[in-house]
Order: C-alpha cells, then structure tokens, then sequence
C-alpha cells in the first residue's frame, strides 16, 4: 500500500519532528527527509539504525529520547503543583500508567492487589482532576513521567 502525503503535509502547522532510521529497509530514508522538508518548519533528526522501528536496547536509543525530550515543551507549573500532592506510591502508579500498562501489569509490578492499584488510580485522578486513563497518561506525560525503560 502508497501513500501520498505530498499535498496534506506543505499545510501542517503544528510542531513536527520526524525521526527516521538511516539504513530502515521498509520505508527508504530520503523519503523521510523529503516529509520533513515539505512540512513546514518540521525538524529532521536522522537516526543511525536499521531497524523500522527502534528498540530501547539499540545504541541510538538515547539519541531518540534526547531528540524527543528536546522537542517536547517544558512541564506545566500546574502540572507539577499537582503532581506535588501524590504520594509516592501514587506517583510509582503514574509512571506505570504514563509508561502505558493496564492495573494489573502494574498489579505485578508492585506486587499488591489488582483492587489496591484501582484505588490508587481513583486518588490519582481525583488529585489531578482528570476523568479518563487518556487525560492521566497526557498529564503525566506532561510532568515527564513515562520515559524510564520498562524492565520486563
């Protein structure tokens, strides 16, 4: 399957950064630079690897993370005031959530109750005045939570 963004892409106007993979076999890297020279103002970061898709073991790793950490705006003061008030047990539980696991990986992980995390998760929302796992991980993601490794 083609498809052609060439006439969607000159009209993006909001921040862009596009991360390709120098030597990526399924999708040629000039094509990735020819997206980021079309989208206005986008921000090219060419990534030494093979693989489609980066693994968190490659060397490269850092240098996406660090690309992304720079691309992405500071916290919101709020956000932090807020996240202030979580206890630390409820801040390990965000940054399983930030990190995308569901209540009972994160269950595992910490080794309590499936039914303790769910009340973790009410407070956290409660505390933070979001009503959706979507608005947490958005929130939490904000205050720089959910970029540690996840450690099987």
């Amino acid at each position: 399957m083609q498809t052609d963004v060439g006439e969607l892409a000159p009209k993006v106007r909001c921040p862009t950064l596009v991360l390709h993979s120098r030597h990526d076999s399924i999708v040629p890297f000039d094509e990735a630079r020819t997206l980021a020279a079309i989208i206005p103002r986008a921000q090219f970061v060419p990534l030494e690897s093979r693989n489609h898709v980066l693994l968190n073991t490659e060397s490269v790793w850092q240098q996406f993370v660090d690309a992304l950490e720079t691309f992405l705006p500071a916290p919101l003061p709020v956000v932090t005031t807020l996240i202030d008030d979580l206890t630390s047990r409820e801040r390990e539980v965000l940054e399983f959530i930030a990190q995308g696991l569901d209540n009972s990986r994160i269950s595992t992980r910490l080794k309590i109750s499936e039914k303790t995390v769910r009340n973790h998760v009410s407070t956290i929302f409660s505390k933070l005045g979001v009503n959706s796992r979507a608005h947490t991980v958005v929130v939490a993601r904000d205050a720089g939570f959910g970029r540690r490794t996840i450690k099987p």
